[in-house]
């Protein structure tokens, strides 16, 4: 509609392309969470979720992202909570991702111990 705000209609669409690629959302007035836990990512894909200004949670597959793709996630304004399945992060890259701002939550946290 045209008197709709542009960022909603961005947010719909990256929401809209995340239901595509397999993962799945809750937006409403409490909670905005993106979940594309065993998703197959890249950073081209990931690119999109950095429009998503407002999402308190992102869950994501973590294996074809790149450090600075993650830190590019871990910036969105009002994140809390990055959770990174299949991570190959080193303590220092989870601390430099955890000073931006969001908690950082691995799932396969033992693998690497």
């Amino acid at each position: 509609m045209p008197g709709d705000p542009k960022p909603i209609n961005n947010i719909e669409s990256v929401l809209a392309a995340v239901e595509v690629k397999g993962g799945g959302y809750v937006w409403d007035a409490e909670v905005r969470a993106v979940m594309l836990m065993n998703v197959p990512m890249n950073d081209e894909d990931a690119l999109a979720l950095c429009k998503l200004a407002g999402v308190q949670q992102i869950i994501v597959e973590a294996s074809g992202l790149s450090f600075p793709m993650l830190q590019s996630l871990a910036r969105i304004r009002g994140l809390e909570s990055l959770v990174l399945n299949h991570s190959s992060l080193t303590p220092q890259q989870v601390e430099a991702l955890a000073a931006v701002g969001p908690e950082i939550v691995r799932l396969d946290e033992g693998a690497d111990q």
